[in-house]
């Protein structure tokens, strides 16, 4: 059904009837299918407004400080006249579609509850984390995740991708816990892609979200120690850990193992740090460490270097056999302290003074029994005492100290970081058996 556009315009689409077409637009919906009646009233208006109305529909009867409209009067005008589909038809071609946005809203809100509601398997598993997961959506992470995912694939479907998503995240969960396979082999089991789950991609990153919830831990662990904490290593080869003095094994296997073990022979008979592979440490080519051994951890890189340096320059006194997490512990760190430990050799730790350090140590706590060296509240004070700069301020929020709850204590009350650097010459001491 056509009609005559310019006829059109003249009667309702001018300036002088702009307010008359904004009426008539806020009734559109409630109307329906069924013609537009009533009248709409406009106070106060200009003579150039009352000139249209009455080119529209004629003079009123009588003139007063209101402006009247009957919209049943101008339907059947428009409809006899210049625009047969009739006056919301007519409305709608000047001004644009009325947008029912109550109802586009409620449809949104139904399809992605839809696609929230395909976590239910996965929720049926893991009950306790139902809670997360409507807080996770509600926050608007699942729509963010979707419209990720529509830019990646060039998709225009976000509630299509969502659904993808969720679904790719339930298999995910389905097959975890893991024994230490690389994410890699996770991701082509759960999603039939290697690289599904990398950090680049959404998919990676809202399963690292969802594995946290599940296999749970302190809220702001990296990727790397949530995969971990679901048996989930990001790579064997990528995960690696920096150690001094550890021997090769006696009678090693073939391959791997033969390699390490000569390897680890030949580096701690020059007296220098090596890094391990985690295939490398679950390739049988370690040594473990007798019973009445120290394993010391560290954690920071150059309590290592400067132990080498002097155990070079010294005929005397122990051989180290020293750990470093280089911060946040990987599997392979874990692995190795597990293996060197394993019959019952004493595991001995240190870090930095400030949140951070306690923040690690934790992890390392969790996942190994350690005994405290150097790193409770009497050692943290007589560090401070003995630190001259004093420059360190802590920062962030307290972190408690399970091994020595007096240290996180001590160091909230009197605010100072001291890194491990700070302390260097005691602990090169202690390992080398020279204090």
């Amino acid at each position: 059904m056509t009609g005559d556009r310019r006829a059109l315009d003249r009667l309702i689409g001018g300036p002088e009837t702009a307010w008359l077409v904004e009426r008539v637009r806020g009734r559109i919906l409630a109307a329906g299918e069924r013609p537009l009646d009533g009248t709409v009233v406009l106070a106060d208006p200009t003579a150039e407004q009352r000139t249209a109305v009455a080119r529209l529909v004629g003079r009123p009867r009588r003139s007063g400080r209101t402006l009247r409209v009957d919209l049943a009067a101008v339907e059947e005008i428009l409809r006899r006249g210049p625009w047969p589909a009739g006056l919301a038809d007519a409305v709608e071609t000047i001004s644009g579609s009325v947008v029912d946005r109550a109802a586009i809203r409620s449809r949104d809100a139904q399809a992605w509850a839809a696609v929230r509601d395909r976590m239910a398997p996965a929720l049926a598993k893991n009950p306790e984390v139902g809670d997360w997961w409507e807080t996770w959506c509600a926050t608007g992470n699942l729509k963010r995740a979707a419209r990720s995912e529509n830019r990646r694939t060039g998709s225009t479907d976000a509630y299509a991708s969502g659904a993808l998503l969720v679904d790719a995240v339930v298999r995910v969960l389905d097959v975890l816990p893991a024994s230490g396979e690389p994410l890699a082999v996770i991701a082509r089991r759960a999603v039939g892609d290697a690289h599904g789950l990398d950090a680049t991609r959404p998919l990676g990153r809202f399963a690292v979200a969802a594995v946290g919830a599940v296999f749970g831990g302190d809220a702001d662990r990296s990727a790397r120690e949530v995969w971990a904490a679901a048996g989930v290593v990001q790579s064997a080869l990528a995960s690696t850990v920096l150690c001094l003095g550890v021997s090769g094994a006696p009678r090693p296997a073939t391959g791997v193992a033969a390699s390490t073990a000569a390897s680890l022979t030949a580096m701690k008979s020059a007296r220098t740090a090596t890094v391990l592979t985690l295939e490398q440490i679950r390739s049988g080519g370690i040594a473990v460490a007798a019973p009445d051994d120290v394993v010391h951890v560290c954690e920071n890189p150059a309590v290592v270097e400067v132990v080498a340096d002097v155990w070079r320059l010294r005929a005397t006194g122990t051989d180290p056999l020293l750990v470093c997490t280089s911060g946040q512990p990987s599997a392979a760190v874990v692995d190795l302290l597990t293996t060197l430990a394993t019959s019952g050799a004493q595991v001995r730790y240190h870090g930095d003074f400030d949140w951070a350090g306690l923040h690690i140590a934790r992890a390392v706590y969790a996942k190994v029994a350690w005994e405290p060296w150097r790193f409770g509240a009497g050692d943290y004070r007589a560090a401070v005492e003995a630190d001259d700069r004093r420059v360190l301020r802590l920062s962030g929020a307290l972190v408690e100290s399970p091994w020595d709850p007096e240290l996180a204590s001590a160091m909230a009350e009197n605010g100072l970081a001291v890194e491990e650097e700070a302390v260097i010459g005691d602990l090169v001491a202690d390992v080398l058996g020279t204090a």
